[in-house]
């Protein structure tokens, strides 16, 4: 035991019994990323519905999690934490002592610190692995509260309370997340209106139209790609027929939230440098339906 706390104790910033964890905006394409990466974990361990059996995932590692192994202990010190040890292994250490939902959402966190220490973290030059703990939170979110299910919650008009019960996260990730999916109103469980985007002040038409111009402002055959699969998504019928107005993707991104945020970060990864070589190189880290939308773009 003592030596377990020696090897976990340097982990701790300033010598402190707490993990610290930014929550900071991330840019798109890393939320993009993130999304993709938890997306994929998922969809390899074939997990349909919520709560994500994090525990169990820990405990039967993917491949990219080699030699990882849970550790259960009660030291009274913080929900989980990472650790690399000297001869190769790598822990992630839960308290048993702190309530099972701060147990999931630290051990989720632990995950992502795992994978950006991982050689395919290296492989794809994930960004910010030198301080993997800035995007734990978001990851932790992504893997526990994916945009699809949390919608779906929504839908059913579910109080905060309850969601927080069926994903089995604290009450505070409940909100984060809810303002990330924007399926509320926050504080009114209300759907927000369909022209309204985070930060944007309520002028959607002008979040749309500058999306919209963006994607007629690229070159071809950029541009004819990228306006198939607005197209595509939004109506399941247009595409390959004609090429799109301005003003209909326009109403098109106006009118689906969801639609939206998607082309706006496949946009933002679309023009990242390393966008080839992320697409040469994921093999799981990302979904079948944006894994098909790049290819399109790309």
């Amino acid at each position: 035991m003592l030596f377990v706390i020696a090897m976990i104790q340097p982990m701790l910033p300033g010598g402190e019994m707490q993990q610290e964890y930014s929550d900071k905006e991330a840019p798109n394409a890393e939320v993009f990323l993130i999304e993709c990466l938890a997306g994929g974990l998922l969809q390899a361990y074939g997990i349909e519905e919520p709560p994500v059996p994090v525990r169990e995932m820990i405990k039967r590692p993917h491949f990219i999690f080699e030699h990882l192994t849970l550790l259960e202990l009660n030291l009274g010190l913080y929900d989980a934490a990472y650790r690399s040890c000297p001869d190769g292994s790598r822990l992630i250490v839960v308290d048993l002592t702190k309530p099972p939902a701060r147990q999931r959402a630290g051990m989720a966190r632990a995950l992502y610190i795992a994978f950006c220490r991982s050689p395919r973290a290296a492989e794809l030059h994930w960004p910010h692995c030198e301080h993997s703990y800035i995007r734990g939170d978001l990851f932790a979110r992504c893997l526990l509260m994916p945009a699809a299910w949390v919608r779906l919650a929504c839908a059913e008009a579910m109080p905060r309370e309850d969601i927080a019960a069926r994903f089995g996260v604290p009450a505070q990730m409940v909100a984060r997340r809810l303002s990330e999916v924007d399926c509320y109103a926050l504080g009114s469980g209300v759907a927000p209106s369909a022209h309204s985007y985070p930060g944007d002040g309520g002028s959607g038409r002008v979040v749309t139209e500058s999306l919209a111009k963006a994607l007629f402002s690229l070159k071809e055959p950029w541009q004819g790609r990228f306006l198939d699969l607005v197209a595509n998504l939004a109506t399941n019928s247009m595409r390959g027929k004609r090429k799109p107005t301005q003003e209909e993707v326009v109403t098109w991104l106006g009118a689906d939230q969801g639609l939206y945020r998607d082309m706006k970060l496949l946009l933002d990864v679309w023009r990242t440098p390393r966008r080839f070589y992320y697409l040469n190189q994921w093999r799981f880290d990302i979904s079948p339906m944006r894994r098909e939308a790049l290819r399109l773009v790309s």
